[in-house]
């Protein structure tokens, strides 16, 4: 099989041995920034809402885990030994996660989505005994309960300590917790002596602090004579609690976080918590222990057949990923300057945690922070929510997936045409102004890369990442001056994945925000790691370049569906038009961040390899202007939709093709949309049967298309297809797919490019279309298509169709 490997001319990368395992990276960070900020969680006020971020410091956190480290040897665990963990992103989360790499223990996260029969094949699978969960997702292993010696729930917060304090057993409840996380004001004293302090616009509504850097407002534990602070919380916050939390049985519950904190704690030191706080305090547990090669998760994929497989990763894979993105994309700004107008002598990077934990992207970025002493505050309720975390938060980096964006670009744009016709004038001329000149800065850079390209050398990556993206002209701030704050004021980069984003929804969030905006890929057999644009990107939808020369990527021809690694393209680079062969074929990736195989599947494990490489399964195009690459298709028929839902596109069309309507059928879906199309050849034989001449145009036809429509519909929900799985609309071709029209193989098969290149521009035009229609249904919108074909009797001539009047209104 022919294969090309990609010259992305990037430098090779060194790691530190203090960076190589999650225990020494936080050491490591913990006693360079011992003082700095590093998990938050809002507080809770006495009138029920959530208030500022209060934090643990990176010193807390780290002797934190080292005893909890110690509390998980109490309960019989062992180095090699797995554990389940269920919960949303929390400090719990975060330490339990560093403890057991500290002890050696595989973390393996059993994800919210995961049905019953999932999570009990994982628990079977891993071999689970013991189990830490969130009091909100208990209900969702208490089928697996019996599988398990120990279920341990998190405590750290006052709302479920209150519950736990109430209802569990009294036996198991901690007599006293270590720490406490303090309040903004406190942090803000430290950064002070550090030379970063960087203040958010005060607050007339903070209440004042006592000597503790607490507030009474703030519900708080109270500290007893050894200067602990007490497990139980006062009566009245119970009773404020109780009103807001539904019952949950707990009584399968064998311990709680903080028990297992204190169980460490007892058996290392003497009730002196000066013992604990100091400086030199000696850590009970040994941290080199655990090796780079030492096993940190299993992570279960969520695959579209089948069961899901146990992806290996090592500490190695994990932290050279976080490692290799803090390095050559997290870059430092070249003059920090303080909300106050004052030069820092550094920035500390704030990011908001609500991508979930169990998958390994989120997790990578933990990483990431740890590298560079960053802070981490946990967003407190949903993504309805997130703009308010995000604020308080004043994050200075963004992770996001395309949605958000999306869902920030509605929410403006409904604001926008709700308001005044001076105000949408103003919006529209002021945006007009900076899109110029991003689209004149998007024009530069092509140029640049087309002289590299020439001059076969490499264009100079951003040495700084500064605040400001672009020096728009100062009227336009005028209008976009509020924009930043949305997101906290300071907010500089922002890094997307998942799915494509999409050019207009990435101009409008640089040009508003006026930040760098890039995308990525990777995948859990990468450790979420794999490719990223470089800072200065103006172009979206692609997943840019391989982050460092130790990672290599591959493209390998997949002939069968016809890409190749020669295959050529004009490409439109700065305006000028370049024919340049643009390898295509299956994307494969070697190096550090590779996994280390399919627990208890090496048939599975070969099977994804080539010479080293693992097979990603998605096909890409490689830009050999641009250095950049881009995902066009699947290779084993899966997608993953723009709401991150993985669809089979071979298990979709032969759920289609069981109805006797159909003689044969064409599924088109991808990364950008949330919805899937269907292309059908009839059955005419079939069709007559049911009433139709054998010469009628199906297409044209709307009794033939609502009965086709759904039937394809009726016979998807009896193979169990969800909502999302079913083609929305159903485009009727009258026209046969022979070999002979180059739509068939000789083997009878589809051939999936040419039927995309054939349809693919009518079915863009529906997409656009659907979009404007709110509460479409399937039939319904079926019965409209039919307009699209009024002048045409096939959609071989979709061309003129879409020129013209679609009757799509």
């Amino acid at each position: 099989m022919q294969s090309v490997d990609l010259d992305f001319n990037q430098e090779k990368l060194d790691i530190p041995e203090q960076r190589q395992t999650f225990p020494k990276s936080l050491r490591m960070t913990a006693n360079c920034y011992p003082k700095r900020r590093f998990l938050g969680t809002r507080e809770f006020l006495d009138n029920g809402q959530r208030g500022a971020y209060e934090w643990y410091s990176y010193q807390e956190i780290f002797r934190l885990s080292c005893l909890l480290s110690a509390g998980l040897s109490e309960i019989g665990l062992k180095r090699g030994d797995k554990v389940g963990i269920i919960g949303p992103n929390r400090t719990e989360w975060t330490v339990i996660e560093m403890a057991c790499g500290i002890a050696g223990i595989v973390l393996v996260p059993i994800y919210d989505t995961q049905s019953a029969e999932d999570i009990s094949y994982v628990c079977d699978d891993a071999d689970l005994k013991v189990c830490f969960s969130s009091l909100d997702r208990v209900g969702k292993i208490a089928h697996v309960k019996s599988k398990f010696n120990t279920v341990v729930v998190f405590d750290d917060r006052v709302d479920d300590r209150a519950y736990i304090q109430e209802t569990l057993n009294k036996d198991v409840l901690p007599q006293f917790t270590v720490f406490q996380p303090r309040s903004q004001e406190t942090f803000d004293q430290f950064d002070k002596e550090e030379g970063i302090f960087d203040p958010a616009a005060p607050n007339k509504a903070r209440p004042q602090l006592d000597a503790d850097g607490y507030s009474n407002r703030i519900c708080r534990v109270r500290k007893d004579k050894n200067n602990f602070f007490n497990y139980k919380i006062e009566q009245k916050w119970v009773n404020v609690f109780k009103k807001q939390q539904q019952a949950v049985d707990i009584s399968f519950i064998t311990n709680t976080f903080w028990q297992l904190v204190q169980l460490g704690y007892q058996k290392h030191y003497s009730y002196d918590s000066n013992q604990v706080y100091a400086s030199n305090v000696t850590i009970p547990v040994n941290i080199d222990e655990t090796s780079p090669d030492s096993l940190l998760s299993l992570v279960y994929t969520s695959g579209t057949t089948g069961r899901p497989k146990g992806v290996m990763l090592n500490h190695s894979n994990v932290c050279w990923a976080a490692y290799a993105l803090n390095k050559t994309r997290l870059l430092k700004e070249e003059r920090p300057m303080n909300s106050l107008g004052q030069q820092m002598t550094d920035r500390q990077e704030f990011m908001l945690s609500f991508l979930p934990l169990a998958h390994i992207y989120m997790r990578s970025l933990q990483g990431v922070q740890i590298c560079n002493g960053g802070a981490l505050g946990y967003m407190h309720g949903s993504t309805n929510t997130l703009l308010a975390d995000v604020q308080e938060l004043r994050i200075t980096a963004f992770i996001l997936v395309p949605r958000i964006i999306q869902k920030v670009y509605d929410g403006i744009s409904t604001k926008l045409e709700r308001s005044s016709f001076l105000k949408q004038a103003l919006f529209k001329k002021a945006y007009a102004a900076r899109l110029k000149m991003f689209k004149a800065e998007q024009i530069k850079i092509q140029k640049q890369f087309l002289t590299s390209y020439n001059n076969k050398t490499t264009p100079k990556p951003l040495q700084f990442v500064n605040q400001a993206r672009l020096n728009y002209q100062k009227t336009t701030s005028l209008v976009f001056n509020q924009f930043p704050k949305m997101l906290g004021g300071r907010c500089r980069i922002a890094v997307t994945g998942s799915a494509p984003l999409s050019q207009t929804h990435g101009e409008f969030m640089s040009i508003c925000f006026n930040l760098h905006l890039i995308e990525g890929f990777g995948m859990t057999e990468t450790s979420a790691h794999g490719t990223v644009q470089r800072n200065d990107t103006v172009n979206y939808g692609q997943i840019g370049e391989g982050v460092e020369g130790n990672t290599k990527l591959r493209i390998q021809s997949v002939p069968e569906m016809g890409y190749n690694v020669g295959d050529e393209k004009v490409l439109d680079i700065g305006g000028q038009q370049v024919k340049a062969v643009c390898s295509r074929g299956e994307l494969l990736i070697k190096g550090p961040s590779v996994f280390q195989g399919y627990y208890k599947d090496e048939a599975k494990t070969k099977e994804s390899f080539v010479d080293g490489y693992f097979t990603t399964g998605d096909i890409a195009e490689f830009n050999p202007v641009t250095k950049e690459v881009k995902l066009i298709d699947r290779k084993r028929g899966i997608v993953k939709l723009s709401q991150g839902e993985f669809i089979s596109i071979n298990q979709i069309e032969d759920a289609i093709s069981k109805s006797r309507f159909v003689e044969a059928v064409f599924l088109y879906a991808n990364r950008y949309h949330a919805f899937t199309l269907a292309v059908v050849v009839p059955n005419v034989q079939y069709c007559t049967q049911k009433g139709f001449k054998s010469d009628e145009n199906l297409a044209q036809s709307a009794a033939a298309i609502k009965m086709i429509t759904e039937d394809i519909k009726k016979t998807c929900k009896q193979y169990q297809l969800k909502s999302f799985e079913i083609p929305k609309v159903v485009l009727i071709e009258n026209e046969p797919w022979t070999p002979e029209n180059g739509l068939l193989t000789p083997a009878l098969k589809i051939k999936r490019p040419a039927c995309k290149d054939k349809y693919e521009q009518i079915l863009t035009s529906i997409i656009k279309k659907l979009e404007k229609i709110e509460g479409n249904d399937v039939g319904v919108f079926a019965e409209q298509v039919i307009k699209t074909l009024e002048e045409g009797s096939n959609l071989s001539e979709v061309e003129s169709i879409i020129s013209g009047q679609s009757g799509l209104r």
